[in-house]
C-alpha cells in the first residue's frame, strides 16, 4: 500500500476517535514545531461537526475504501505522466542552473584574486573604539589607519573589516567608503548610532581593542586614476551563491529562476495543467481536502 492511502487510512481512524486523538497525531508528526497545537486546531464542537460532515459524505455517497484508493491511484498515474511529459523542462532547468552557477562560481573566483591584488595595496588598523555622543546621538566611533602600500597615492577606497573576539564569534562586519586622497596613510573615522546601525553599535559599545581581532577585505581602490573593483556593478555584489549541484532526480528547481523567466512560466502551465486534470478525476479527494482542511485555524498560528 502507497503512503498516501496508508494516510488516509490512519486519519479517518483518527478522525473517528476525536479531536483529542487528532491532536496527538499531529504533536507525534511535527514534535519540533513551535506552533500551539492545541490552539490551532478548531473547538471540539466545530471539529464534531466536519467529521460528521465527512463521515455522512462518504457514507450518503456509498464511497467505498476501493473508490476512495482508485482515485488516489488516478492521482499516481497522473503524477507518473506529468513527470515523463516534464522530463525535458527539468532537464532544460538543470542546464541553465549550472550554466549559472558556473558563471557565479567564476566571478567569485575572479572577484577573489582581485580581492587579495587589493588586500595587498593597503593595510588597515582600527587603533580605536569608543563611546562618545554626537549632535545628541549615542554612537559608537571606529578610527581606522589606511597605509599605502604602493607608488602611487590612493583617491579613493571601498572596504570592509570583520571584528571577532577572542572567542571566534562574529561581532559585527564594517563597511566603509572613503574618497579622501592619501600618499602615504590617512586616518578615518566611522560611527555607528544607538538607532540608525543598531545592531553595529550594540556589538562595539562595550568591546575592548585588545579583545578583538580584525579581518579586511578590500572590494574597490582608485589609485592614481586608475580604478580597481572586485565586482563588475552592484548587481553581482549581491548575487548569493546557493552553490546548486544537480539533484539525483530532477524536478525543476532552480534557485536562480525567476517566475518572470521563459522556463519558470513553461513549468508553471504545465503543473496547473496537472492540477486541474486532477481535480476533476478526484472529487472524494476534493472533498476530503476541503473538510479536512477546515479543522485547522490557520488564523491563530502566529497568536
Amino acid at each position: 500500500m502507497d503512503t498516501l492511502k496508508l494516510e488516509i487510512l490512519e486519519s479517518l481512524v483518527t478522525f473517528n476517535q476525536g479531536r483529542e486523538a487528532y491532536i496527538a497525531e499531529l504533536e507525534e508528526k511535527m514534535d519540533d514545531s513551535d506552533y500551539s497545537l492545541e490552539k490551532m486546531i478548531v473547538s471540539e464542537e466545530t471539529f464534531n461537526e466536519q467529521i460528521d460532515n465527512l463521515f455522512n459524505y462518504l457514507k450518503a455517497q456509498e464511497i467505498s475504501f476501493n473508490k476512495l484508493f482508485s482515485e488516489i491511484d488516478t492521482v499516481n498515474a497522473i503524477n507518473n505522466r506529468f513527470d515523463i511529459e516534464a522530463q525535458d523542462i527539468h532537464k532544460e532547468i538543470d542546464d541553465f542552473c549550472n550554466e549559472k552557477q558556473k558563471e557565479i562560481d567564476g566571478r567569485e573566483e575572479k572577484a577573489k584574486e582581485i580581492k587579495a591584488e587589493l588586500n595587498s595595496m593597503v593595510d588597515l588598523k582600527i587603533i580605536s573604539i569608543r563611546e562618545t555622543e554626537r549632535d545628541y546621538r549615542d554612537i559608537v566611533e571606529v578610527k581606522i589607519k589606511m597605509t599605502n602600500k604602493i607608488s602611487e597615492p590612493i583617491e579613493a577606497i571601498s572596504f570592509n573589516i570583520e571584528i571577532t573576539d577572542k572567542l571566534g564569534n562574529k561581532l559585527a562586519t564594517l563597511r566603509c567608503r572613503s574618497n579622501d586622497r592619501f600618499v602615504k596613510s590617512d586616518i578615518g573615522y566611522w560611527t555607528y548610532g544607538r538607532w540608525d546601525q543598531s545592531d553595529t553599535y550594540k556589538a562595539l559599545k562595550n568591546t575592548k581593542l585588545s579583545h578583538i581581532s580584525t579581518k579586511q577585505e578590500i572590494t574597490k581602490i582608485n589609485h592614481g586614476g586608475k580604478l580597481i573593483s572586485a565586482y563588475d556593478n552592484m548587481d553581482d555584489l549581491l548575487v548569493i551563491n546557493y552553490e546548486y549541484n544537480s539533484p539525483e532526480k530532477l524536478y525543476g528547481y532552480c534557485p536562480y529562476l525567476e517566475d518572470t523567466d521563459d522556463l519558470k512560466i513553461e513549468l508553471e502551465k504545465l503543473k496547473k495543467k496537472k492540477e486541474k486534470e486532477i481535480e476533476r478525476s478526484t472529487p472524494i479527494i476534493n472533498k476530503y481536502q476541503t473538510i479536512t482542511s477546515k479543522l485547522i485555524d490557520f488564523s491563530k498560528m502566529f497568536n
